[in-house]
C-alpha cells in the first residue's frame, strides 16, 4: 500500500497542489495553466518534467476531464448527474468511483478490489487529502483522478 497526501496551495491565481509521500517529502507538483479555457493541469516531478496532463472538456453538460500519462490518453473521468451522492464514471478502464454523501471520502475499485481510497481532511487550510493506492503502477493515474474529483466537487472554492 502506498500513501500520499495532496495539499492545495492557498492564495494562488491558478490551481496548484503539492503531493507528499508518507514521510512528508514532496514528490510531485500539480499546476494549472494561468490563461486557458477550462482547466488544464500538469502533474510534474520536482524537476518540472510533465508526467500526467489533465484537460477539461468544455463541450459537455457534465464536468469531463481527460487524463493522459506520458502523453498518451488513458481515460476520461465524467461526473454523473445525481441528486445526493456524487458519482463519477471512468471511461476506457473497468474502474468505478464511489463516494459518500458529503463528497469527502471515495473508493476506486476495479470490480473486485480497491485500487485507491481518498479521504478529505476536515478543518485544514486549503483542501487536503490522504490517498491509499494499492499498486505502484497506478500511482500517477490515481493521483490525477483524485485531483479531478477535487476540481469537480470543489471548483467554486478555488
Amino acid at each position: 500500500m502506498y500513501h500520499f497526501y495532496i495539499k492545495e496551495r492557498m492564495f494562488s491565481f491558478k490551481d496548484h497542489f503539492q503531493v507528499f509521500n508518507e514521510d512528508g517529502k514532496e514528490v510531485y507538483k500539480v499546476e494549472g495553466s494561468f490563461f486557458s479555457f477550462g482547466d488544464e493541469l500538469k502533474l510534474t516531478d520536482l524537476d518540472g518534467r510533465t508526467l500526467v496532463t489533465i484537460d477539461q472538456k468544455l463541450m459537455s453538460l457534465v464536468p469531463r476531464y481527460e487524463i493522459s500519462v506520458s502523453g498518451k490518453p488513458v481515460c476520461e473521468v465524467r461526473k454523473k448527474i445525481t441528486f445526493f451522492k456524487p458519482k463519477f464514471e471512468i471511461s476506457h478502464l473497468v474502474w468505478e468511483i464511489t463516494g459518500d454523501l458529503w463528497g469527502q471520502d471515495f473508493q476506486i475499485t476495479d470490480g473486485t478490489a480497491d485500487r485507491m481510497t481518498v479521504n478529505k481532511k476536515w478543518l485544514s487550510w486549503g483542501d487536503s487529502y490522504h490517498l491509499q493506492i494499492t499498486d505502484e503502477e497506478d500511482i500517477l493515474l490515481c493521483l490525477a483522478i483524485a485531483i479531478v474529483i477535487d476540481m469537480v466537487l470543489f471548483e467554486d472554492e478555488h
